[in-house]
């Protein structure tokens, strides 16, 4: 690998750049797709090319890759406060983590790399709650 990446890393586990910037395309792939999920799509902007980019990047370097995002925005607090102007509760928190769980199911990822992800994910989505 020509980055200098740990090899157990998430990043590495789920197959480096390409791979990252494929879940968060499928990721809002599945939002635009599910009729469930439309009122988490309605969250986003219309155009979500800039919402695509900045998610991969984001789980890029949080997954233990290269520093795509920057790190003054790796925060919990930079996060939560980024977010803050949605109404996020525990539904909000939901339906992200089946859009999520949804997207790894499309590309095909194994259950142990599933079970990593989701338990990080699950982390991210109830911290970046607004709301009870």
């Amino acid at each position: 690998m020509a980055e200098d990446i740990p090899e157990r890393s998430l990043y590495a586990r789920i197959g480096g750049q390409t791979a990252v910037f494929k879940l968060a395309d499928q990721f809002y792939k599945v939002m635009q797709r599910e009729a469930e999920l439309l009122d988490l799509l309605a969250m986003h902007p219309h155009k979500l090319a800039r919402s695509r980019k900045k998610l991969a990047q984001y789980l890029c370097q949080w997954f233990g890759g290269p520093s795509l995002f920057g790190e003054n925005h790796m925060s919990a607090q930079w996060m939560r406060q980024r977010h803050q102007h949605l109404q996020i509760g525990f539904e909000e928190r939901d339906q992200w983590l089946r859009c999520m769980h949804l997207a790894m199911q499309d590309l095909g990822y194994d259950d142990a790399l599933r079970h990593s992800l989701g338990q990080k994910f699950f982390q991210l989505a109830g911290f970046v709650r607004t709301t009870v």
